[in-house]
């Protein structure tokens, strides 16, 4: 996306919050990935990067430790929960099903050696 359309679109946001239209939810995934599956994460996530819908995401982003680099942030605003829903049924769609029980794909869930999500309201 272009600077202009980026520009344009984060005023659209801002004015949607101040008329108290829009609930941002920010997403934070605190993970370890097990070092064996690394690579293979690494690949995963440029493909999630690609694949999955943008409708409704504000910003997804992973981010690797530059100390640890089995350690990650994924970084996600969405404007509603309705958006990061369809977020997560893409997920499914691409890497299969979960555990029971288990609230991603087990594809995904292997790979990690622990995972914190937090969620978080934007304050105004």
């Amino acid at each position: 996306m272009s600077t202009a359309l980026c520009q344009l679109r984060e005023r659209e946001i801002i004015q949607s919050r101040v008329k108290g239209k829009l609930k941002v939810l920010t997403v934070m995934i605190h993970a370890k990935i097990k070092h064996e599956m690394l690579n293979e994460y690494l690949d995963l996530i440029k493909v999630l990067i690609k694949q999955t819908t943008r409708k409704g995401c504000l910003t997804y982003s992973f981010n690797q430790s530059k100390d640890e680099p089995t350690e990650f942030v994924l970084y996600e605003q969405w404007e509603n929960q309705a958006a990061l829903d369809i977020h997560i049924s893409e997920l499914f769609d691409i890497l299969g099903p979960a555990k029971p029980g288990d609230p991603i794909p087990e594809k995904l869930m292997n790979m990690y050696e622990r995972a914190t999500p937090v969620y978080y309201d934007i304050v105004s």
